[in-house]
This record gives structure tokens, sequence and C-alpha cells, in this order.
């Protein structure tokens, strides 16, 4: 059965009503990561007032449940105010969940075509994902969310004192219109951050429903 990921970016303290919503509508679990979201003042970003905490509820559901669980997750918080958050669907080709044999793959159900839209990822090294942002700003994007992340060591890397060291990371998560997502990945990509071997990666994929969340 082909699965979706349903996403939803809200506030901080908002997710446990996100996630109650989903599994009302069909949704079994879920899981929350905490962010921030990016400030489009320079002066806000240097004074460290402009980010503000968010959580991202994360819900895997069977293809035919996932306008149900996007629809009550939209109900839910269009009890706050406008730009209470964004809801986002992509889809999930492979599932496998712990403990539980994997089922044979299926014959293709058709896909959405309607993808208006963009994820952009970039995982940059720590204390960069503003300058991405604002590279993402200059060319298109208006916002996006970052979460805190490090780096996997190999036995090869750079080593202290025999410790490997595992770079802290950011990574930022931008929701583009399609027709802008080639331009953000170019002007993240050229961004002297990124120059450097083993500095970061980005890449994007579609996104099947996107909607603004809140009243």
């Amino acid at each position: 059965m082909n699965r979706k990921l349903v996403a939803a970016i809200v506030p901080d303290g908002a997710a446990a009503e996100i996630d109650a919503a989903a599994r009302a509508a069909g949704a079994q679990g879920g899981t929350v990561l905490r962010g921030r979201g990016t400030a489009a003042s320079t002066l806000l970003q240097l004074l460290g007032l402009g980010g503000s905490a968010k959580e991202i509820s994360l819900h895997v559901v069977p293809g035919p449940a996932e306008p149900r669980v996007a629809d009550a997750i939209r109900a839910a918080a269009a009890a706050h105010k406008p730009h209470f958050g964004v809801l986002f669907t992509l889809d999930v080709p492979r599932f496998v969940r712990g403990g539980v044999p994997e089922p044979p793959p299926l014959e293709e159900e058709p896909v959405n075509t309607e993808r208006n839209h963009r994820l952009v990822v970039a995982i940059v090294n720590k204390g960069y994902a503003e300058d991405a942002m604002a590279a993402a700003r200059k060319a298109g994007a208006r916002g996006g969310t970052v979460l805190s992340a490090h780096g996997t060591a190999k036995p090869d890397d750079a080593t202290f004192f025999g410790v490997p060291i595992v770079p802290e990371k950011d990574v930022l998560l931008v929701l583009v219109p399609a027709g802008t997502a080639d331009a953000v990945v170019d002007a993240v990509r050229d961004l002297p951050c990124l120059r450097e071997k083993g500095s970061g990666i980005v890449f994007c994929a579609p996104v099947e429903r996107f909607a603004p969340l809140g009243g």
C-alpha cells in the first residue's frame, strides 16, 4: 500500500493538538521534531530575537487516509490565528515498521501530478542556516524552519586526541512554489559556506499537498 508523510510545522507546544487531530482521523502514531523559524529582519537575527520555537509533527499514513488526516489537522488549526503554520505531504514509496516483516511490493498506485510546491532541504554546518535562508529569500522563498542536527564521523575523519570530530549541523526546510525551487537550490548551493567538500548538501523533493494552517 502506498503511504504518505503528513507534516505540519506549528508553534512550540502545538504539536500535541495536531497529533490528537491526526489520531482521531486514523493516524496510528507520530513523531515531533523541534526547530525554530527564520527571521526576515537581519537586525532581529543579530539580536537573537527573530527566530521562534517550532514543532514539526510527522505522521506516516496509508495513502487513502491522507486526505482525511490532512483535513483533520487543518480543521484543528482553523481555531488559531492566521499564519499559525503550514501543512504538506510527501510520497513514501517504501515503508518499514520495526519488528514487522516488510510486505512484498505492490503495483504502483496513480501518482498525484498536482505538485505545485517543493520542499528544499539544506544541511549546512551549524551557524550557517541564516545565510542559507537569506540566499533562499533573494531567490524567492518566504521563510523556513531550522532543525538542529549533527554529522556522522567515519574512521578517516579528522580527530582530536583520538576522538572523532562530529560537526554540529543546521537543517533548513523551505517550502517554495515549484517554479522557484531551482533558483532557491542554486542560490544556496553557491554560498561560500558550501564550497568546501563535506560542508553540506542541498536537495529538493516534490510536495503533494501544501496548505497554510490557521483561521
